[in-house]
């Protein structure tokens, strides 16, 4: 009965929506999933946007899905048939993978401002800091939007990425993470003292120096130091600053030998790199095969739209990306953590009986936390 209730309002969204297919999508593989498995089918192929459209709107699909990859035959079976042509390059930012703290309050798998907005931070570092800022990459060339459950999707459509290897873009990451990074290869001993990045260097380099810099003015050093030796240069704040500024690292005085700054270079890195989590996430990126959730279709978990975006600072995934009215519908709920739906918050509910807005009753019913009376 809920699968039911999902899918025609899925169905209803489609019938006056027209979501905007990705570039060249008679190229891509396409798959869709129902209420069991994301990916239920695969290997579908569609030669126009009006053909996927007439799609969703005849099976409403709970998940919509194509490949990073552009393929020669997109519904050829088995993969190596398909005649690989390239890739765009696709980053996948989810906030249950950022540990925040809202996990022990709602669980994983459930959202709230907090955790959506590490998420979005984490995107904005991706984009302006090392896409645009260290990459180059064109803007038009980045297209952005929200997963539909729990974080941010961001497309690179650039003619320069198509052809990486799943090794060169493991390289990327890897660096946009901080991951590998070797302080011996920073430091180094002058004229009796400990030299290394300026806040004005390029790079990692001036990228840790200034994030250094900022952790001293925040009060925050304790994320990667004993409180005792963060308390010290709390102390001799301004110091420290201008030595790290120009390059004078003994007024830091991490330490007499490499190791101690090696370690603290490792510790802030984790810090300042892009959280990617963990290697299934990082997987949207490397793989060069992998499908993505389409932007501006459904997501059949939470009910909301992988709505694009051009400005990330002011969207409000919550808001603006319900898609759903405030008809009231009769549910059962035994137990659910509260959600903001719109500009209002709902529960947390437990052995709860009543009627609920449309678009909130789509989320709990998606989430398997409610069903219909």
């Amino acid at each position: 009965m809920e699968e039911g209730f999902v899918r025609a309002r899925f169905s209803n969204y489609y019938s006056r929506a027209y979501p905007s297919p990705p570039p060249s999508a008679s190229s891509r593989e396409w798959g869709f999933g129902g209420w069991e498995k994301k990916i239920e089918s695969r290997h579908s192929r569609f030669n126009s946007g009006e053909e996927l459209v007439a799609y969703l709107r005849r099976n409403a699909p709970l998940y919509v899905s194509y490949s990073s990859a552009y393929y020669e035959f997109p519904d050829a079976r088995p993969m190596e048939r398909k005649n690989w042509l390239g890739a765009d390059l696709i980053f996948d930012i989810d906030a249950d993978q950022l540990n925040p703290p809202c996990i022990e309050k709602h669980g994983k798998g459930w959202v709230c401002d907090t955790c959506l907005g590490m998420a979005k931070n984490e995107t904005i570092k991706l984009v302006e800091e090392f896409l645009l800022g260290e990459f180059g990459f064109n803007r038009d060339n980045l297209h952005l939007n929200f997963s539909g459950n729990r974080g941010y999707h961001i497309h690179v459509i650039d003619d320069e990425v198509k052809p990486l290897t799943s090794p060169q873009r493991r390289e990327i990451t890897d660096y946009i993470t901080g991951k590998g990074l070797e302080g011996k290869y920073f430091f180094f001993e002058r004229g009796g003292r400990w030299e290394g990045p300026k806040k004005s260097d390029s790079g990692w380099g001036g990228r840790l120096a200034r994030g250094f810099i900022e952790m001293v003015k925040g009060k925050k050093l304790e994320r990667i130091l004993k409180p005792s030796t963060s308390k010290r240069f709390y102390k001799n704040e301004s110091e420290v600053i201008a030595g790290v500024e120009r390059g004078n690292w003994d007024v830091v005085g991490l330490g007499s030998s490499h190791k101690s700054y090696e370690d603290t270079w490792e510790r802030l890195g984790q810090e300042l790199g892009v959280k990617l989590g963990d290697n299934i996430d990082q997987n949207v990126t490397f793989d060069t095969s992998k499908l993505i959730r389409m932007p501006d279709s459904l997501h059949g978990e939470t009910g909301l739209l992988a709505k694009r975006t051009s400005s990330l600072e002011k969207f409000d995934p919550l808001k603006d990306s319900v898609v759903f009215g405030k008809s009231p519908i009769k549910l059962k709920i035994e137990k659910a953590p509260e959600i903001r739906i719109w500009d209002e918050t709902f529960g947390p509910y437990e052995n709860f009986e009543g009627e609920l807005p449309e678009a909130v009753a789509v989320y709990l019913i998606c989430k398997r936390r409610a069903k219909l009376v």
